[in-house]
């Protein structure tokens, strides 16, 4: 009889040690699937991010023509990653090179706060890059009227600024659903929508910017406002738009009114999706791995 109760007892150790195995093994499987998912998103080309560019405080600038603001970019950072699982920071790197490439990145949300100048002959916002000009650098694309030279007030040197061509013809891929922010000075100034038009024909949902003139300290104070509308309050675009009076502000200039391109119910009804808990939804759902209960039953 004792030996039979011994015997049993070794049955049941080694059934115990088994389960405590597959428990184990259950879990490296689960650990491992979770590296392999998260490595999976993180590496994905197609990843939504958001993106701050912020040419205004490039140390390209002359002095006197830069504006640096590290509170409005942290603010606007926290902001963003609120609703996207990362953000990019693009400042003395923003090049040529690096907005060619702009729509191949994965940006839903694009906060450009930049510098920009109007050709008054074509009618269009040319939007300046963090490159001085340098003699017969990009010399195909000043001759395809894709890139032209900025001057900035008070600032001797000359920039390269991209163009509506340069967008629809040298810009790779496309975007899908992007709001791009755009902070800089008549970004939609009547009679000069070419830019914005050409965003939306490479794939951009709504083109955000200013119809006049705007100093730098209005201008980021109302973008951050209107990113705590978009984002924290969830507004519609027309509804976090509509929030600000028109004229939002009036200088020497004249007036200068937060606008949106294009103006139709689409882009006034279009809400900033959560993609970071989608993103996060998704990784939940496919670790969601069935483990099936197993019952130690004891042999006769």
């Amino acid at each position: 009889m004792k030996a039979k109760v011994k015997d049993e007892s070794i049955q049941m150790s080694q059934l115990r040690g088994k389960h405590v195995l597959l428990a184990v093994a259950v879990t490296a499987i689960i650990l491992i699937s979770a590296v392999v998912v998260l490595y999976s998103f993180s590496n994905q080309p197609g990843l939504p991010k958001a993106a701050i560019i912020d040419e205004l405080s490039s140390s390209t600038l002359y002095n006197s023509s830069r504006y640096v603001n590290d509170t409005f970019v942290n603010t606007t950072r926290t902001k963003l990653l609120e609703r996207f699982p990362e953000v990019d920071y693009y400042r003395d790197n923003a090049t040529v090179d690096q907005y060619r490439l702009l729509p191949s990145k994965g940006y839903k949300l694009i906060v450009w706060r930049a510098h920009s100048a109007l050709d008054n002959v074509s009618k269009y916002i040319a939007i300046t890059t963090s490159e001085t000009y340098v003699s017969e650098s990009y010399n195909s694309y000043f001759d395809n009227n894709q890139l032209t030279l900025t001057m900035i007030s008070g600032d001797p040197k000359r920039y390269i600024a991209i163009t509506p061509k340069f967008v629809e013809e040298v810009m790779t891929g496309r975007f899908e659903d992007t709001v791009i922010v755009f902070m800089s000075c008549n970004g939609l100034k009547a009679g000069y929508s070419a830019t914005a038009e050409a965003f939306k024909a490479k794939g951009v949902k709504v083109f955000i910017s200013w119809d006049g003139w705007i100093n730098t300290d209005d201008n980021d104070n109302s973008i951050t406002r209107l990113l705590d509308y978009l984002i924290s309050q969830n507004n519609t675009v027309g509804q976090a738009v509509g929030r600000f009076p028109t004229p939002t502000f009036t200088y020497l200039d004249g007036p200068s009114s937060l606008c949106y391109y294009p103006n139709n119910s689409d882009a006034a009804n279009y809400i900033i999706p959560n993609y970071k808990a989608k993103i996060t939804s998704d990784i939940s759902g496919l670790l969601a791995i069935p483990v099936t209960s197993r019952k130690i039953i004891r042999p006769d």
